[in-house]
């Protein structure tokens, strides 16, 4: 594992509307290679963070401002766009940067750590709606895939690509990018999580104005389906040994459920008011809840569910790259997955300050990823 190391007036319009689009065109080429430089910009707080599976890469997401055109294309203000980076843990020097647009729900890399996944969440002024799944190999820099119209994706064991669109669930061969088959259970789903160690995916579906946990195999098949969630829920944390499944609510309550019947064993409560997202370390023996409304980190010890550590952000609000309402549902932008540990339990990665990489054991700061 990797140690971690304590920029005439008609003329100018004229000019200015010239450099505009040539900006834009430019932004457009740059999106299919790593950009190797950019002028400076203040840090921003990643709404998605993930490690590499060997733990040697981080990447972060920072939601971002299209340029206001159709088709929508990143923001030509660096500072206003939106960049998904991808460091080396050790050295914490970027290797790759992409410019995106819209809100950054979840990076996730593939199994094999060669190729990074992110989703995206983004709607036009009127309203059309356009998320994206798209996937970098991380060895090249090049864009692996773009799915358009997709809102989720997970990773399977096996290396393949579960991806959810409006109305079905899909899953491709992430080597040929063919659709290998579909899995109506999850169809429409709101976003799915990958089982370790089995070939299964459990879903949360919109059923009579809630929302249920369902599982199903990936050749599909009989599903198991919990009772309505007592709360809103956008995210399942499933542990490394898949003994036992967590979903994060409003009022900082994490509810944990048995992974065969989706049977509700209990809850835990952070005393941190906002909505909590629950992670599992690696070694399955310890769950975190982060809060989405400020950065607070929860940490318990699943064995006796005993609080063993708890660390607080001063900076950790979680802005959007479009404005909600409060007429707005509750909705995955909500619950963006910006917390996570690192592969040998040592570390967890917050996206605050840029990024922040913090000791397990005591909170120390190991490192920031950020320009």
């Amino acid at each position: 594992m990797p140690s971690f190391p304590d920029r005439s007036p008609a003329a100018v319009a004229v000019s200015r509307r010239y450099v505009l689009g040539a900006a834009a065109s430019a932004t457009l080429a740059r999106l299919d290679r790593p950009l190797e430089a950019a002028p400076f910009v203040l840090p921003r707080d990643p709404q998605a963070v993930a490690f590499a599976p060997g733990g040697t890469m981080a990447a972060t997401g920072c939601s971002g401002l299209s340029d206001g055109t159709f088709p929508p294309r990143p923001h030509p203000d660096v500072r206003k766009c939106g960049v998904v980076a991808v460091w080396d843990v050790a050295t914490r020097r970027r290797l790759f940067r992409w410019e995106t647009f819209g809100d950054l729900i979840k990076l996730a890399f593939s199994p094999d750590g060669r190729q990074l996944a992110a989703c995206r969440l983004f709607e036009c002024d009127d309203g059309l709606a356009l998320p994206e799944v798209r996937v970098w190999d991380v060895t090249t820099g090049r864009t692996a895939v773009v799915l358009d119209r997709c809102h989720y994706f997970d990773y399977l064991p096996n290396g393949s690509l579960a991806v959810l669109s409006r109305s079905k669930c899909a899953v491709y061969d992430t080597r040929t990018w063919t659709k290998q088959q579909l899995i109506p259970e999850l169809s429409p789903a709101v976003s799915l999580t990958a089982l370790p160690g089995t070939a299964d995916l459990v879903g949360l579906v919109a059923q009579g104005g809630k929302r249920v946990l369902r599982r199903t195999g990936t050749s599909g098949g009989r599903a198991v389906q919990s009772l309505p969630l007592p709360s809103p829920t956008c995210r399942v944390a499933a542990a490394p040994d898949c003994s036992i499944l967590a979903t994060g609510h409003d009022d900082g309550i994490v509810w944990l459920w048995e992974p065969e019947s989706l049977r509700l064993l209990g809850q835990l409560e952070t005393a941190v008011r906002g909505l909590a997202h629950p992670f599992f370390s690696s070694d399955g023996q310890t769950l975190a809840a982060g809060c989405q409304a400020n950065g607070d980190v929860v940490f318990w010890r699943l064995a006796d569910r005993r609080e063993i550590a708890r660390y607080t952000f001063e900076r950790g609000a979680l802005p959007a790259a479009r404005s909600r309402t409060s007429t707005d549902g509750f909705e995955p932008r909500q619950d963006p997955a910006r917390f996570c540990f690192s592969p040998d339990g040592e570390a967890f990665f917050v996206g605050c300050y840029g990024g922040i990489m913090r000791a397990t054991r005591d909170g120390r700061e190991l490192a920031r990823f950020d320009d």
